[in-house]
């Protein structure tokens, strides 16, 4: 919307005649630079109604009465159209054109006034005109005019002349043109509207300001208001004609039309004030919006409390831009609130800002909780750092305990075996692998019950009641080979069981020990048994030989006895081992469980 504005307020700068816009009511709308430069007015001239533009014009000796008489009839009929030489200085003169500016519906929006200077008459070195001179003076004057002048044949419409600004106008040079119409050229977009201009130039002999389509050689059209007159030339009929592009004009108007419609289907309130604080415009969204708000149609409300900066700035045509926050019933507005110093108003541009106002205060609001959340994260994440560094550590302590561990299993008939806490195995070491046809960390990441399918039911529950927290001891057999198991939970720092270690104690060879050591000590049992009945049997045969010496071989007796003796003292001896043994039986008793009886005979 800048943008159409540059447009519509500083365009008309690049006409080269004098353009000034006014309202209905002949407020100043804009003027451009050619019209300040023709009436010698300073750049920084500003005025408010076509009143005070005549009242500063008297001012500085222009002739202001044609004016005045202009404007009575202005006001006598709105649509009245006309033009007059206006006198600006002694030796100065201007053309002034007024005529009113149409919507689409044919009313009257506004009017536009356009001048340009006469130029000077050509005079002699004696500062009068010689009849002599008329023809270079006409000539002069008829291509000094910067409109495409054409004198054509009022009854066939050939070009009889045309000045040099013809050419620039309309593209074709004197040579093409002369000699033909300007149907032949096809300068008329509607032909009907030549022929209306025809029919008023034979019945009044004059049109002003006609509004026609034509269009030159490059077959662009051009609005054009059309003056023109009736003259003889050598007794014939012609007419003069001076086009006055409008083209750009009415885009001008075009957009000026778009942008009021731009305001007035805005659908947010836009408005005017003036000085005093007073609303000059604004558009039906305006009211709307306030009587949604309030059941009102009080616009006032929209009008900041504070307008002693906005009115100082509107007073001293100070042009700025500021925005407010205004806050209606239970809706917050920003207002956008620009001071034009070319019109000394206040444009003010309201948007309701309610939902994002409570959507900054909700961000604000979780922006508080994520700054919260970032304490607590940050507070954790510092835990889990410290945390982490005990478990590099302990890591670190359970990397060598089970280095030192794997280096005494791989020196003891057995192996170590971790799990998870689903029983799938994670380590498997030792020297005891071999024996049962295992690699090392053979079946990582598989179950243990599909590792070790044939183990004895005990030692997998061993592992399973480890990863409930208990430790046990258990003996089991696998491939034809007895093992000792200690099973125990694995924990975390926490305290959180992990899974399970076992190490199992491969005993093949040692039960095979002890079953040969009970086998001997059983022997060694039954020998001591043996030899204590073995005693009695001695002892009683040698009672019978002394008896029966004594009673029939006296004579021998004493060989006899003396042999039996020597026997009896080799029994005493063995009796005295016998009690060595009974010693030995009863440590044997009470250390390894073997049980014997003995019977002593005495002779």
């Amino acid at each position: 919307m800048s943008e159409q504005n540059n447009i519509f307020f500083f365009g008309y700068d690049a006409f080269t005649e004098g353009i000034l816009i006014t309202d209905n009511t002949l407020t100043l709308l804009s003027c451009n630079t050619a019209w300040k430069r023709l009436f010698d007015l300073p750049e920084e001239w500003t005025a408010h109604t076509i009143d005070e533009l005549i009242r500063v014009l008297s001012d500085r000796g222009v002739e202001t009465d044609p004016i005045c008489g202009i404007l009575a009839a202005i006001r006598a009929d709105p649509f009245w159209s006309g033009c007059l030489d206006l006198t600006v200085s002694v030796q100065r003169t201007v053309h002034l054109t007024s005529r009113p500016i149409r919507d689409t519906h044919n009313e009257s929006i506004g009017r536009v006034w356009m001048c340009e200077e006469i130029p000077d008459v050509l005079t002699s070195g004696d500062g009068l005109t010689h009849p002599n001179q008329s023809d270079l003076m006409f000539k002069t004057i008829f291509n000094l005019i910067p409109e495409g002048i054409a004198i054509s044949d009022l009854t066939n419409g050939t070009f009889y002349e045309v000045n040099d600004h013809f050419s620039q106008w309309w593209g074709y040079t004197r040579e093409e043109v002369i000699g033909k119409s300007a149907i032949d050229l096809d300068f008329w977009v509607d032909i009907q509207q030549r022929d209306e201009i025809v029919r008023l130039l034979k019945k009044d002999g004059f049109c002003k300001q006609v509004p026609v389509k034509m269009r030159g050689k490059d077959k662009k059209v051009r609005d054009i208001l059309l003056s023109g007159k009736t003259i003889t030339i050598d007794g014939s009929p012609y007419m003069l004609t001076i086009p006055f592009d409008v083209t750009e004009l009415m885009q001008y108007e075009e957009k000026v039309r778009s942008l009021a419609s731009f305001i007035e289907l805005n659908p947010n309130p836009v408005f005017e004030i003036n000085a005093s604080g007073t609303i000059t415009m604004h558009n039906e969204a305006t009211v709307r919006v306030i009587r949604d708000l309030t059941g009102t149609g009080d616009i006032y409300r929209f009008i900041p409390d504070d307008l002693s900066e906005i009115v100082q700035a509107i007073q001293k045509g100070i042009e700025r831009t500021c925005t407010l926050e205004i806050v209606v019933e239970d809706r917050t507005f920003i207002e956008y609130i620009h001071v034009t110093n070319q019109y000394h108003t206040a444009r003010i541009y309201l948007t309701d800002i309610t939902e994002r106002k409570r959507a900054e205060h909700e961000l604000l609001k979780r922006n508080d909780d994520i700054a919260a959340a970032y304490e607590e994260i940050a507070t954790a994440e510092e835990e889990l750092r410290q945390n982490y560094d005990r478990l590099v550590e302990q890591e670190q302590i359970l990397f060598e305990s089970e280095k030192k561990l794997r280096m005494i299993v791989d020196h003891i008939p057995g192996l170590v075996l971790t799990t998870d806490t689903e029983l799938n195995v994670k380590s498997i070491f030792g020297a005891a692998l071999e024996k049962i046809g295992l690699r090392p960390n053979t079946g990582v990441g598989h179950s243990i019950r599909d590792l070790f399918s044939s183990v004895d039911a005990g030692m997998l529950d061993a592992h399973k009641q480890a990863l409930q927290g208990a430790t046990s001891t258990i003996e089991g057999y696998y491939h034809d080979r007895s093992f000792l198991l200690y099973a125990s939970p694995i924990v975390d720092l926490s305290d959180t069981i992990t899974g399970s270690i076992g190490v199992a104690i491969d005993i093949t060879e040692q039960k095979k020990l002890e079953q040969e050591r009970r086998d001997l000590l059983t022997q060694l049992e039954k020998n001591l048994v043996e030899l204590a009945f073995l005693n009695d049997k001695i002892r009683n045969p040698l009672t019978v030989i002394a008896t029966l010496v004594d009673m029939h071989a006296p004579d021998i007796e004493e060989p006899v006895s003396r042999c039996v003796k020597d026997i009896d003292d080799i029994i005493d001896n063995l009796d005295k081992r016998w009690i060595e043994s009974e010693k030995t039986i009863n440590f044997l008793q009470k250390h390894y469980g073997v049980r014997a009886e003995f019977r002593k005979y005495n002779i």
